[in-house]
Protein backbone atom coordinates (compact mmCIF):
# COMPACT_ATOMS: atom_id res chain seq x y z
CA UNK A 1 0.00 0.00 0.00
CA UNK A 2 1.32 3.53 -0.82
CA UNK A 3 1.86 6.13 1.72
CA UNK A 4 -0.76 8.07 0.24
CA UNK A 5 -3.64 5.51 0.38
CA UNK A 6 -2.71 4.58 4.17
CA UNK A 7 -2.80 8.11 4.71
CA UNK A 8 -6.33 8.18 3.61
CA UNK A 9 -7.70 5.21 5.05
CA UNK A 10 -6.12 5.88 8.30
CA UNK A 11 -8.41 9.26 7.87
CA UNK A 12 -11.33 8.17 7.47
CA UNK A 13 -11.25 4.47 9.42
CA UNK A 14 -12.30 5.15 12.90
CA UNK A 15 -15.80 5.38 14.50
CA UNK A 16 -16.39 6.54 17.95
CA UNK A 17 -18.30 3.86 20.79
CA UNK A 18 -20.32 5.68 23.62
CA UNK A 19 -21.80 3.13 26.53
CA UNK A 20 -25.93 2.77 26.45
CA UNK A 21 -26.77 2.61 29.55
CA UNK A 22 -28.71 4.98 31.77
CA UNK A 23 -25.39 6.52 33.34
CA UNK A 24 -24.39 7.95 29.62
CA UNK A 25 -25.39 10.10 27.03
CA UNK A 26 -26.75 9.16 23.49
CA UNK A 27 -24.35 7.16 21.79
CA UNK A 28 -22.14 8.62 19.49
CA UNK A 29 -22.87 8.69 15.66
CA UNK A 30 -21.04 5.77 14.21
CA UNK A 31 -18.99 7.94 11.13
CA UNK A 32 -15.57 9.19 10.49
CA UNK A 33 -13.97 10.68 13.25
CA UNK A 34 -11.33 12.77 11.27
CA UNK A 35 -9.64 14.35 14.39
CA UNK A 36 -9.86 11.64 17.41
CA UNK A 37 -7.91 9.18 15.58
CA UNK A 38 -4.78 11.70 16.04
CA UNK A 39 -3.37 9.89 12.73
CA UNK A 40 -1.66 11.73 9.51
CA UNK A 41 -4.66 13.51 7.73
CA UNK A 42 -4.81 13.92 4.02
CA UNK A 43 -3.97 17.50 4.11
CA UNK A 44 -0.19 16.36 5.41
CA UNK A 45 0.27 14.67 1.44
CA UNK A 46 2.87 16.83 -0.31
CA UNK A 47 2.51 16.69 -3.81
CA UNK A 48 3.70 18.22 -6.72
CA UNK A 49 1.73 19.35 -10.22
CA UNK A 50 1.86 17.06 -13.12
CA UNK A 51 4.86 17.49 -15.36
CA UNK A 52 3.91 18.64 -18.66
CA UNK A 53 5.41 16.92 -21.78
CA UNK A 54 7.80 19.17 -23.68
CA UNK A 55 6.30 20.24 -27.35
CA UNK A 56 6.90 17.01 -30.15
CA UNK A 57 8.91 18.39 -33.26
CA UNK A 58 7.32 17.46 -36.44
CA UNK A 59 8.70 17.10 -39.49
CA UNK A 60 6.80 19.26 -42.51
CA UNK A 61 6.72 16.45 -45.08
CA UNK A 62 4.89 14.22 -42.03
CA UNK A 63 1.25 14.26 -41.58
CA UNK A 64 0.02 16.19 -38.95
CA UNK A 65 -0.08 14.34 -35.23
CA UNK A 66 -0.95 15.35 -31.88
CA UNK A 67 1.97 16.95 -29.79
CA UNK A 68 1.22 15.80 -27.09
CA UNK A 69 -1.99 13.71 -25.48
CA UNK A 70 -5.13 14.56 -25.61
CA UNK A 71 -8.44 14.59 -23.72
CA UNK A 72 -11.79 13.46 -24.81
CA UNK A 73 -12.75 16.27 -26.18
CA UNK A 74 -9.42 17.14 -27.72
CA UNK A 75 -7.68 19.31 -24.82
CA UNK A 76 -4.61 18.66 -23.97
CA UNK A 77 -4.84 15.33 -21.08
CA UNK A 78 -1.84 16.21 -18.33
CA UNK A 79 -3.14 12.65 -16.84
CA UNK A 80 -2.27 10.77 -19.81
CA UNK A 81 1.53 9.47 -18.81
CA UNK A 82 1.19 9.17 -14.90
CA UNK A 83 0.73 5.67 -13.23
CA UNK A 84 -1.27 4.78 -10.56
CA UNK A 85 0.21 6.37 -7.45
CA UNK A 86 0.42 9.58 -9.52
CA UNK A 87 -2.52 9.40 -10.19
CA UNK A 88 -3.73 8.81 -6.43
CA UNK A 89 -1.62 11.81 -5.54
CA UNK A 90 -3.66 13.95 -8.24
CA UNK A 91 -6.80 12.76 -7.23
CA UNK A 92 -5.89 13.43 -3.29
CA UNK A 93 -5.03 16.85 -4.10
CA UNK A 94 -8.09 17.29 -5.61
CA UNK A 95 -9.94 15.92 -2.65
CA UNK A 96 -7.50 18.53 -0.04
CA UNK A 97 -8.82 21.33 -2.27
CA UNK A 98 -12.79 20.12 -2.14
CA UNK A 99 -12.86 19.02 -5.87
CA UNK A 100 -14.46 15.50 -4.66
CA UNK A 101 -16.18 15.19 -8.15
CA UNK A 102 -12.99 15.81 -10.42
CA UNK A 103 -11.19 13.44 -7.90
CA UNK A 104 -13.21 10.98 -8.59
CA UNK A 105 -12.92 11.75 -12.04
CA UNK A 106 -9.42 11.24 -12.06
CA UNK A 107 -9.56 8.06 -10.27
CA UNK A 108 -12.06 6.96 -12.77
CA UNK A 109 -9.66 7.44 -15.07
CA UNK A 110 -7.24 5.83 -13.97
CA UNK A 111 -8.73 2.63 -13.35
CA UNK A 112 -9.39 2.51 -16.53
CA UNK A 113 -6.40 2.50 -17.64
CA UNK A 114 -5.07 0.42 -14.93
CA UNK A 115 -7.87 -2.07 -13.93
CA UNK A 116 -5.77 -4.31 -11.87
CA UNK A 117 -4.53 -1.29 -9.63
CA UNK A 118 -6.37 -2.45 -6.14
CA UNK A 119 -4.73 0.97 -5.08
CA UNK A 120 -7.08 3.33 -7.32
CA UNK A 121 -10.40 1.21 -6.49
CA UNK A 122 -9.56 1.38 -2.74
CA UNK A 123 -9.10 5.14 -2.85
CA UNK A 124 -11.96 6.05 -4.77
CA UNK A 125 -14.04 3.85 -2.23
CA UNK A 126 -12.34 5.96 0.67
CA UNK A 127 -13.54 9.26 -1.49
CA UNK A 128 -16.76 7.69 -1.59
CA UNK A 129 -17.33 6.65 2.23
CA UNK A 130 -16.37 9.94 2.66
CA UNK A 131 -19.13 11.10 0.19
CA UNK A 132 -21.79 8.58 2.12
CA UNK A 133 -21.75 6.91 -1.45
CA UNK A 134 -21.49 3.62 0.71
CA UNK A 135 -23.00 1.40 -1.94
CA UNK A 136 -20.89 2.59 -5.04
CA UNK A 137 -17.76 2.49 -2.03
CA UNK A 138 -18.59 -1.04 -1.14
CA UNK A 139 -18.46 -2.18 -5.05
CA UNK A 140 -15.04 -1.09 -4.85
CA UNK A 141 -13.74 -2.61 -2.27
CA UNK A 142 -15.30 -5.87 -3.17
CA UNK A 143 -12.80 -5.70 -6.29
CA UNK A 144 -9.93 -4.16 -4.55
CA UNK A 145 -9.98 -6.73 -1.81
CA UNK A 146 -10.30 -9.38 -5.05
CA UNK A 147 -7.31 -7.74 -6.81
CA UNK A 148 -5.17 -7.46 -3.13
CA UNK A 149 -6.15 -10.30 -0.69
CA UNK A 150 -3.83 -9.30 1.68
CA UNK A 151 -3.57 -5.58 2.08
CA UNK A 152 -4.79 -5.24 5.85
CA UNK A 153 -6.07 -1.29 5.10
CA UNK A 154 -8.51 -2.28 2.57
CA UNK A 155 -10.22 -4.71 4.66
CA UNK A 156 -10.68 -1.86 7.12
CA UNK A 157 -12.68 0.04 4.89
CA UNK A 158 -14.52 -2.78 3.79
CA UNK A 159 -15.45 -3.95 7.21
CA UNK A 160 -16.77 -0.06 7.96
CA UNK A 161 -18.99 -0.37 4.41
CA UNK A 162 -20.43 -3.84 5.51
CA UNK A 163 -21.67 -2.36 9.28
CA UNK A 164 -23.39 0.48 6.90
CA UNK A 165 -25.07 -2.53 6.01
CA UNK A 166 -25.70 -4.14 9.00
CA UNK A 167 -23.80 -6.91 7.67
CA UNK A 168 -21.95 -7.33 11.12
CA UNK A 169 -20.72 -10.95 10.59
CA UNK A 170 -18.68 -9.83 7.27
CA UNK A 171 -17.14 -6.52 9.12
CA UNK A 172 -16.00 -9.05 11.77
CA UNK A 173 -14.52 -10.93 9.28
CA UNK A 174 -12.44 -8.30 7.81
CA UNK A 175 -11.14 -6.82 10.93
CA UNK A 176 -9.95 -10.29 12.16
CA UNK A 177 -8.29 -10.79 8.93
CA UNK A 178 -6.60 -7.53 9.15
CA UNK A 179 -5.31 -7.87 12.61
CA UNK A 180 -3.26 -11.17 11.84
CA UNK A 181 -2.16 -9.17 8.26
CA UNK A 182 -0.80 -6.63 10.29
CA UNK A 183 -1.40 -6.46 14.28
CA UNK A 184 -0.37 -3.22 15.01
CA UNK A 185 -2.51 -1.57 12.09
CA UNK A 186 -4.56 0.88 15.00
CA UNK A 187 -7.41 1.51 12.60
CA UNK A 188 -7.91 -2.35 12.54
CA UNK A 189 -7.93 -2.89 16.25
CA UNK A 190 -9.71 0.17 16.55
CA UNK A 191 -12.78 -0.48 14.57
CA UNK A 192 -13.30 -4.33 15.53
CA UNK A 193 -12.82 -3.22 19.62
CA UNK A 194 -15.83 -0.40 18.06
CA UNK A 195 -17.37 -3.55 16.48
CA UNK A 196 -17.07 -5.85 19.45
CA UNK A 197 -18.46 -3.18 21.78
CA UNK A 198 -21.24 -2.93 19.76
CA UNK A 199 -21.96 -6.51 20.29
CA UNK A 200 -21.66 -6.27 24.21
CA UNK A 201 -18.28 -7.93 23.74
CA UNK A 202 -16.64 -5.63 26.54
CA UNK A 203 -13.96 -8.24 27.47
CA UNK A 204 -12.59 -8.04 24.07
CA UNK A 205 -13.37 -5.42 23.29
CA UNK A 206 -11.19 -3.74 25.47
CA UNK A 207 -8.05 -6.37 24.58
CA UNK A 208 -8.31 -4.14 21.22
CA UNK A 209 -8.17 -0.95 22.38
CA UNK A 210 -5.26 -1.79 25.72
CA UNK A 211 -3.53 -2.95 22.02
CA UNK A 212 -4.98 0.60 20.28
CA UNK A 213 -3.61 3.02 23.14
CA UNK A 214 -0.09 0.66 22.98
CA UNK A 215 0.74 0.47 19.53
CA UNK A 216 0.04 5.22 20.17
CA UNK A 217 -0.31 6.69 23.35
CA UNK A 218 -0.79 9.96 22.40
CA UNK A 219 -4.16 9.05 20.07
CA UNK A 220 -7.55 10.37 21.74
CA UNK A 221 -10.03 8.60 20.35
CA UNK A 222 -8.36 5.24 22.23
CA UNK A 223 -8.99 6.62 25.24
CA UNK A 224 -12.33 7.46 24.96
CA UNK A 225 -13.45 4.03 23.66
CA UNK A 226 -11.33 2.27 26.51
CA UNK A 227 -13.09 4.42 29.15
CA UNK A 228 -16.52 3.82 27.71
CA UNK A 229 -15.89 -0.32 27.97
CA UNK A 230 -14.70 0.47 31.60
CA UNK A 231 -17.97 1.72 32.62
CA UNK A 232 -19.17 -1.10 30.53
CA UNK A 233 -17.26 -3.51 32.84
CA UNK A 234 -18.27 -1.64 36.21
CA UNK A 235 -14.57 -0.37 36.54
CA UNK A 236 -15.28 3.51 37.12
CA UNK A 237 -11.87 4.58 38.35
CA UNK A 238 -10.76 3.47 34.98
CA UNK A 239 -12.93 4.86 32.87
CA UNK A 240 -12.90 8.02 34.50
CA UNK A 241 -9.36 8.24 34.00
CA UNK A 242 -9.71 7.64 30.43
CA UNK A 243 -12.26 10.02 29.77
CA UNK A 244 -9.86 12.78 31.84
CA UNK A 245 -7.23 11.76 29.41
CA UNK A 246 -8.99 11.87 26.09
CA UNK A 247 -9.72 15.31 27.13
CA UNK A 248 -6.44 16.25 27.69
CA UNK A 249 -4.92 14.47 24.81
CA UNK A 250 -7.77 15.97 22.04
CA UNK A 251 -8.34 19.29 20.71
CA UNK A 252 -11.61 18.78 19.12
CA UNK A 253 -13.98 20.75 21.55
CA UNK A 254 -16.94 19.27 20.27
CA UNK A 255 -15.65 16.05 21.49
CA UNK A 256 -14.35 17.57 24.89
CA UNK A 257 -17.51 18.63 25.96
CA UNK A 258 -19.11 14.89 25.30
CA UNK A 259 -16.33 13.69 27.16
CA UNK A 260 -16.85 16.04 29.89
CA UNK A 261 -20.77 15.54 29.76
CA UNK A 262 -20.04 11.79 30.16
CA UNK A 263 -17.88 12.01 32.98
CA UNK A 264 -20.55 14.14 34.58
CA UNK A 265 -22.91 11.66 34.51
CA UNK A 266 -21.12 9.10 35.53
CA UNK A 267 -19.95 10.71 38.82
CA UNK A 268 -23.76 11.79 38.91
CA UNK A 269 -24.68 7.97 39.02
CA UNK A 270 -21.82 7.08 41.54
CA UNK A 271 -23.40 9.38 43.65
CA UNK A 272 -26.84 7.63 43.49
CA UNK A 273 -25.22 4.54 44.33
CA UNK A 274 -23.34 5.87 47.36
CA UNK A 275 -26.59 7.44 48.56
CA UNK A 276 -28.81 4.57 47.49
CA UNK A 277 -26.28 2.30 49.73
CA UNK A 278 -26.15 4.35 52.69
CA UNK A 279 -29.90 4.28 52.96
CA UNK A 280 -29.98 0.13 53.31
CA UNK A 281 -30.32 -1.21 56.49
Amino acid sequence: MTRNLRLLCYALAAVFVAGCSESTPPPVAEVPAKEPVNQAQTTNVEMAAPTVPSAAVVEADEPEKPAKPVGPHGQHDPHATLDPERLIKVALQHEIEGRLELALKTLAEGIEKFPSSAELYAVRASLRLQMQQVSAALSDLEKAVVLAPDDAMIRVNRAQAYRSFGRFEEARKDLDIAVEEDPGLLPARFNRGALLYASGEFEQALLDFDRCIAIDPHAPASYFNRGSTYWELSRPDEAMADMQRFIELSDNEEWKKAAEDLLKNWKSALDKEAVAAKGDP
